[in-house]
């Protein structure tokens, strides 16, 4: 229990952090946007560190998913309404498609669409595959087997506590696997989208992405705030 709450309450403060310092890179994203001419290098090194913010912090959280990954399909650091647009732990990779409409979907050449429409049918498949996999993980914890070692667990004998501890292990190495799985995804399709668009694309989806999410969190957190204080209200 201590090393779960280690573990919630330091990747909590890192996205904190992580929050931060991505809303400094919308405001980067939309100030280049938003100017008539800017040189490509700049553009270029702009979506660069785009790229490896989003990598650190897939990294940080394949790391915390180690010590606690069941804390990853509902993270606490997330709100409400952030959780219900959650896909093994994350966005579906196939918003990036309507992301893309939505940001850049009246500049693109036949030639664009075309491509685009490859990565999101390969994009669909797989994502097909995941959750496939997802459901299969969620139907091994509601059988009866393993709900009835959970419901005994203050009452398991020696032989009885070591299988549960297996059907445990087990049962983290899946979601482990689906949780890197789905996040391999998210970063390929966006590396695949982006090497379809042009640098001014780039910036304008990577914008409209963050937007985005960053507008759900808003949302998400200020009907937080509204339900705690009604709760309060009531009590």
């Amino acid at each position: 229990m201590d090393n779960q709450r280690s573990v919630r309450e330091s990747f909590a403060e890192y996205f904190e952090g992580w929050v931060v310092q991505h809303r400094s890179y919308l405001d980067k994203l939309v100030a280049i946007a938003t100017q008539n001419e800017t040189e490509e290098d700049s553009v270029r090194h702009l979506v660069d560190q785009v790229l490896c913010h989003y990598q650190e912090y897939y990294d940080e959280k394949s790391k915390a998913a180690d010590s606690d990954v069941f804390l990853m399909f509902s993270p606490p650091w997330f709100s409400s309404f952030e959780r219900t647009l959650l896909w093994a732990t994350g966005f579906r990779p196939s918003m990036a498609f309507r992301l893309i409409r939505e940001s850049v979907g009246g500049e693109l050449s036949e030639e664009q669409n075309e491509r685009i429409a490859v990565v999101r049918e390969k994009t669909r498949r797989l994502e097909r595959e995941i959750s496939e996999a997802l459901a299969s993980v969620q139907e091994s914890v509601a059988a009866q087997p393993f709900s009835d070692l959970v419901k005994r667990e203050a009452r398991l004998v020696d032989g009885e506590a070591s299988e549960m501890e297996d059907a445990f292990g087990d049962l983290k190495a899946a979601m482990l696997a689906v949780m890197r799985d789905a996040d391999c995804l998210r970063q390929h399709t966006a590396g695949e989208v982006l090497e379809v668009l042009t640098p001014a694309q780039k910036v304008r989806f990577l914008a409209g992405t963050s937007q985005f999410w960053l507008q759900s969190r808003r949302l998400g957190m200020e009907r937080d705030k509204q339900n705690e204080l009604s709760r309060k209200a009531i009590t």
